[in-house]
């Protein structure tokens, strides 16, 4: 029977999907992963305008209760621009942005799944993990070396950080165990790419991926047992995926041992098992700090982004203080915490309950081959959203969307025609396209313009150009951040300066801008204001107490600015006097 051309259209793009986003290199402010979600994001739309390709059909179609989480969240959104101060209007349009995207190319895939069958689906997109990880890892091999022979640098591919390609390395481990066991990766090839991979997370020094292996121990051990043909095969390859997770983490000393002599190196690179006792406090308190904000709004949340600001705000209670990580947590590291605290309620039950709903149906679709592929692959997502924020990031939400249908893909028998689907498809997709392609412009004009330079009439052209893009509903917080860089505090144009940093201080208060902040703040008689936002800076970000003691300094003659130093000596006798590098831009960011 000949194949639809649709079909070879879906299948390229979800080999697209999975591999091309985790292998862009570029990395510029103000957002240093965008690259990689726009490139999602541009796949996914155009897998929204590929239901246009599907043949012509009498079936009826609605939104598979997959989208429903990510439809529903985006409503979420809409309520709390309503019902709350809106700070910036980025931080509501392009998280929407991205529910409704992944929302749409879930129903898309439904329609492609009804036509197609989801095999022949999943098995692209499988062939992209691997492909996708096995390109990570080839340019982890310069990184690896670089450690051992500088005891400096992380490993981790294009990715940018190391729990995340920890993360889409098991992805691609999944993949190749699913091929593997469907006999599309040959039995011999599926344990030296195993190998290889394994060898890999452990290289990267994740701790996250214990918690995959353990996982994939227990569903690889049901799913043998319950299971016959190749999804018992399946489950013997994920079982032998996961004790070679644990071995490589004590083959992988082996190997660096062999790898110095030849290189003449003296530097270890660390595994997951040689971080397993390093400092994970800092995670609890924050998670405390999240309990407390939903506490305080348990409805609909402190709103979406919200988060950042109110750690700042928590950080000062001296038992969280005492707790030193000087970094500014924009998440609380547990993705449900943070929903929790940022939607409430509300927003945490629209996601998780059908999250629960596949898991809980998940045994009745064990003999499924797709189901229990995607079911491997949510798990590695779920946990490591226990500990961080993948799912942050569309380049890791958009697959994660499409794994969770392949788990469980229920869609209602009747809602629109196929006309009505694949022309809502083709202008839905078309929209998400256009957005993606303004993201796109808005990125290459915004990343060369964040910081300031030693030219006048540069900073003047920059400053023109982001004054201008304050008031693009996709931009604002991003154009804020930039100009906030050509800040100095002082008593000339306050109400300009007080304008910028006032506002980012509400949603992500660094310890440059909470120090500007402070001491304008002083300047124009706010003491309270003024000393409540130092003592922020102070125990959010104590390493930086060398630079708020430099900046006090400049106005000798302001008694409410000199009277500053209190906070930032009551922090120098918690923490230790820090030095002032004036060469060190980090208080800037």
């Amino acid at each position: 029977m000949k194949t639809h051309p649709s079909l070879r259209i879906y299948q390229a793009l979800l080999f697209l999907l999975a591999c091309v986003p985790c292998g862009i290199p570029f990395r510029y402010p103000p957002n240093p992963v965008f690259p990689s979600e726009l490139a999602a994001y541009g796949f996914c739309a155009l897998i929204v305008m590929a239901a246009a390709t599907l043949p012509a059909s009498n079936r009826r179609s609605g939104p598979p209760l997959m989208s429903w989480p990510w439809l529903a969240l985006a409503a979420v959104l809409a309520v709390q621009i309503v019902a709350m101060p809106v700070i910036y209007w980025s931080e509501r349009t392009i998280p929407m942005s991205y529910m409704l995207g992944a929302a749409l190319v879930v129903w898309s895939l439904s329609l492609a799944r009804d036509e197609h069958g989801l095999e022949p689906l999943a098995v692209a997109l499988a062939w992209g993990l691997l492909i996708g990880a096995l390109f990570n890892t080839g340019l982890s091999i310069p990184q690896i070396i670089h450690v051992q022979q500088t005891g400096n640098g992380l490993v981790f591919g294009n990715i940018g950080q190391k729990n995340m390609y920890g993360h889409y390395l098991a992805w691609g481990l999944a993949a190749a165990a699913w091929l593997g066991a469907h006999r599309r990766l040959q039995g011999w090839a599926f344990w030296v790419l195993a190998i290889w991979l394994t060898l890999s997370m452990a290289w990267c020094g994740s701790r996250s991926i214990f918690l995959y292996a353990g996982a994939w121990l227990v569903f690889g051990g049901i799913l043998f047992f319950s299971t016959r043909g190749d999804n018992r095969r399946f489950a013997t390859l994920l079982f032998g995926a996961a004790v070679l997770i644990l071995a490589m983490q004590f083959v992988a000393p082996v190997i660096n041992h062999l790898a110095q002599a030849s290189l003449h190196a003296k530097n270890e690179v660390p595994t997951g098992l040689d971080r397993l006792d390093s400092n994970g406090a800092r995670r609890l308190v924050e998670w405390q700090k999240a309990l407390i904000v939903f506490r305080e709004h348990p409805l609909l949340g402190i709103g979406w982004g919200g988060y950042g600001a109110e750690s700042v705000r928590l950080q000062v209670i001296p038992e969280f203080a005492k707790v030193v990580e000087p970094v500014l947590f924009t998440h609380c590291h547990n993705s449900l915490l943070n929903l929790m605290a940022e939607t409430g309620v509300v927003g945490a039950g629209v996601v998780v309950v059908p999250i629960l709903i596949a898991f809980i149906a998940l045994w009745r679709r064990r003999h499924d081959p797709v189901a229990v592929f995607g079911a491997a692959m949510v798990l590695v997502s779920i946990l490591h959203s226990l500990v961080e924020y993948p799912l942050w990031y569309f380049h890791f939400l958009g697959p994660f969307a499409l794994m969770l249908f392949m788990m469980y893909d229920g869609t209602p028998g009747s809602g629109l025609s196929s006309l009505q689907t694949r022309l809502g498809g083709l202008l839905a997709g078309l929209v998400a396209l256009g957005l993606g392609i303004a993201g796109l412009v808005y990125y290459l004009q915004l990343y060369p313009i964040m910081d300031n330079t030693a030219k006048v009439k540069e900073n003047e052209r920059r400053i023109h150009i982001l004054e201008g893009m304050r008031k693009n509903p996709f931009l604002d917080y991003f154009a804020e951040f930039g100009l906030s860089n050509f800040v100095v505090a002082n008593r000339s144009d306050m109400g300009w300066k007080m304008g910028i940093v006032s506002q980012l201080d509400r949603l992500h208060p660094y310890p440059g801008q909470l120090s500007d902040e402070s001491i304008m703040r002083a300047l124009m008689g706010d003491q309270g204001m003024a000393h409540q936002r130092m003592r922020e800076a102070v125990y959010s970000f104590p390493d930086s107490l060398g630079y708020y003691r430099h900046e006090i300094e400049r106005f000798p003659n302001e008694p409410a600015v000199q009277a500053l130093l209190v906070d930032v000596e009551a922090g120098e006798k918690m923490y230790g006097k820090q030095p002032y590098d004036p060469n060190d831009d980090s208080d800037d960011d």
